[in-house]
C-alpha cells in the first residue's frame, strides 16, 4: 500500500463506509491526509452491500470493473453476489487499516458550517460530539432511502412479514410461502427468480414491465481464476470492460433514440424477450414495455423470462392498492392471498442527502437551495458550501460506477491537500463554473430518452438529476480541467 510521506493537518469527516466512503478514505491516505473519521449508520461497513441481502442480490456489472483499480481480488463469478462484494470491501478496509477510523451505528443528522471558525460541526444520532472538521465528504450516494408504498407506511391488517429488498429481514425464508412481489426492476427481477425456486406461489404486481437484456452471469472456472491471479491478465480484463462501457456511452449513444448502441441494444432486448417467451405469446404482450428503450433503467437478467413461465408464477398487471388480512388487494379490486410481501419498489432517488441537514455560508440550507432539483459541479460541489464534497452526487450515475467513485475521491483528496498546502481555510467552486457546467449538462441530457417517461432519474419537476450523459473518459477530462479553472481558495488567516 503506497502512501505519501507528507503529513497534512486537515481534519476530515467521511459520511458512509460503502464503496464511496472507502474510495475517499484510501484517496486521502494516499495524499497524506490521515486525520479523518468515517461515520456509518449501519452496524457494519459496506453501504448498499450491507443493506441489500435479499435472495438473489447480485451486482449488474462485471466483478472486475465493479471493484477498485488498486485492489485485485479472486472473484468467483463474472457478476459477484452481495456477500462476496461485502467480503471484498471488508478486505480493502482491513488492508488500508480503516476499521479504527470507522464509527459504526452513527447516523449523521446534520452538517453545519460555522462562518467564524470556518469549520463544520456534525450532529449524530447518538449525540456524541467529535469536534469540528475542516472538510466533510458525503459518501451516502442517492439510492439509500427506500420507497415504501403509502398504504404500507402505517398500521395495516396484514399479519405476515413485509419488507423492502434493501432492508431484508434477517432469517426471512420464502420457502413454501405464497409470496407477493411489488416491482419489476433489477431487485424485483432478481428476487422473483429466487422465490420461484422454493416458494409455493409467486405473485408479481407489475405497474409496468421493464426492458431486459441478458446478463450472461456465471461462475468462473478454476482455470479462469488461476489466469486472473496474474495481475497483467486481471487488469487487462478490467481495461477491456472499461473501454467497452466508455465506447457504448460516448456521446450518449446508449441513451439517444438514434444512437448506435441504443438501437443495437434495443433490438437485442426485443429479440431476447420474443425468443425466451416464444411459447407464451400471452406473456410477450404482458411484459413488452411501451416506453423507449433505456428511458428507464434497463434490467439485466438471464433467468426472469424463464421464471415467469413457471406455473406457480402469476403476473398481475395492476398496482397494489392496500394490504388486507389475507394479503393484497390490487387496483382492479381483486384480493390475493399471501404469506409474505416484498417491496422491490426502489428508492427516493432524487432526494439527495435526504434525512440530512446541510448548512453552508450564512446558514444557507442545501435542500432549500436545491428547491427539489439537486445539482452540483461535477456532482461534487455547490457554491456557498465550502469544504463540502459529495460522491455519487447529482448527475454522476453512470457506468462503470467504481471508476467515478475513484475519480471523485482522488479529486476531493487533491483539493483538500491543496487547501492545506496553500494555507487556505476554505475552498469553493466558482458560481460561474457551476452554472455554465449545469447548463451544458442539461443541454446534453435533453438529447436523451431519459426525459421521455417518468423514471427515478428525474426530480418531481421532471428535471434529470441523476444521470451522466457521456462516458467516463469525458468525466475524467472535466475533473482535470476543474483543478485549474473551477476552484476558489480563501487564503485569509482565520482569527
Amino acid at each position: 500500500m503506497a502512501q505519501q510521506s507528507i503529513s497534512r493537518n486537515a481534519r476530515v469527516a467521511i459520511i458512509g463506509a460503502g464503496f464511496s466512503g472507502i474510495a475517499a478514505a484510501t484517496a486521502l491516505i494516499r495524499d497524506g491526509v490521515e486525520n479523518f473519521t468515517m461515520f456509518e449508520s449501519a452496524p457494519g461497513l459496506g453501504g448498499t452491500w450491507w443493506h441489500n441481502r435479499y435472495p438473489g442480490a447480485e451486482v449488474d456489472l462485471e466483478s472486475h470493473i465493479y471493484s477498485f483499480s488498486f485492489e485485485q481480488y479472486d472473484w468467483s463469478r463474472t457478476h459477484a453476489e452481495w456477500h462476496e462484494i461485502l467480503a471484498y470491501l471488508n478486505h480493502v478496509a482491513q488492508k488500508w487499516d480503516l476499521g479504527r477510523r470507522i464509527r459504526l451505528n452513527e447516523r449523521v443528522d446534520s452538517v453545519i458550517w460555522d462562518d467564524e471558525s470556518q469549520t463544520y460541526s456534525i450532529e449524530l444520532s447518538s449525540g456524541t460530539n467529535y469536534g469540528a472538521f475542516d472538510a466533510v465528504i458525503s459518501g451516502v450516494g442517492f439510492l439509500n432511502i427506500p420507497l415504501i408504498p403509502p398504504f404500507a407506511r402505517g398500521d395495516h391488517p396484514f399479519p405476515g412479514p413485509i419488507c423492502h429488498t434493501s432492508r431484508w429481514s434477517e432469517g426471512l425464508s420464502l420457502e413454501n410461502k405464497r409470496v407477493g412481489i411489488l416491482g419489476t426492476g433489477s431487485s424485483g427481477v432478481q428476487i422473483v427468480t429466487e422465490a420461484t425456486k422454493t416458494a409455493q406461489s409467486v405473485t408479481i404486481f407489475q405497474l409496468e414491465p421493464n426492458w431486459i437484456v441478458p446478463k450472461e452471469a456465471r461462475d468462473f472456472t478454476e482455470e479462469e481464476r488461476k489466469a486472473y491471479s496474474c495481475s497483467d491478465t486481471y487488469f487487462a480484463e478490467r481495461q477491456r470492460l472499461y473501454d467497452w462501457y466508455d465506447e457504448m456511452q460516448r456521446g450518449s449513444s446508449h441513451a439517444k433514440r438514434d444512437g448506435h448502441w441504443n438501437q443495437l441494444r434495443a433490438q437485442r432486448a426485443l429479440d431476447y424477450l420474443q425468443g425466451e417467451l416464444a411459447a407464451r405469446p400471452d406473456l410477450i404482450e404482458l411484459v413488452t414495455p411501451k416506453f423507449p428503450f433505456e428511458s428507464r433503467r434497463t434490467v439485466n437478467s438471464d433467468s426472469y423470462y424463464q421464471a415467469i413461465q413457471d406455473p406457480k408464477v402469476r403476473i398481475v398487471p395492476f398496482g397494489a392498492q392496500e394490504l388486507t388480512e389475507q394479503g393484497i388487494r390490487d387496483s382492479n379490486g381483486e384480493e390475493h392471498e399471501l404469506d409474505v410481501v416484498v417491496f422491490a419498489t426502489g428508492f427516493d432517488a432524487a432526494n439527495y442527502l435526504g434525512g440530512m441537514t446541510v448548512r453552508g455560508r450564512d446558514g444557507r440550507d442545501l435542500h432549500e437551495a436545491w428547491a427539489g432539483e439537486p445539482s452540483a459541479f461535477l456532482g461534487m460541489m455547490v457554491p456557498d458550501f465550502p469544504n463540502f464534497f459529495m460522491m455519487y452526487g447529482p448527475n454522476t450515475n453512470s457506468i462503470p460506477l467504481v471508476t467515478f467513485y475513484e475519480a471523485q475521491a482522488a479529486f476531493i483528496a487533491s483539493v483538500i491537500s491543496s487547501m492545506d498546502d496553500r494555507g487556505a481555510s476554505t475552498v469553493d467552486v466558482s458560481r460561474k463554473q457551476f452554472e455554465s457546467y449545469n447548463t451544458w449538462l442539461q443541454d446534453r441530457l435533453g438529447l436523451t430518452v431519459w426525459g421521455e417517461t417518468r423514471n427515478y432519474f428525474q426530480s418531481k419537476t421532471g428535471k434529470i438529476v441523476s444521470q451522466w450523459p457521456d462516458g467516463p473518459e469525458m468525466y475524467l477530462q472535466l475533473i482535470e480541467q476543474a483543478k485549474v479553472n473551477a476552484l476558489e481558495f480563501d487564503v485569509q488567516q482565520v482569527q
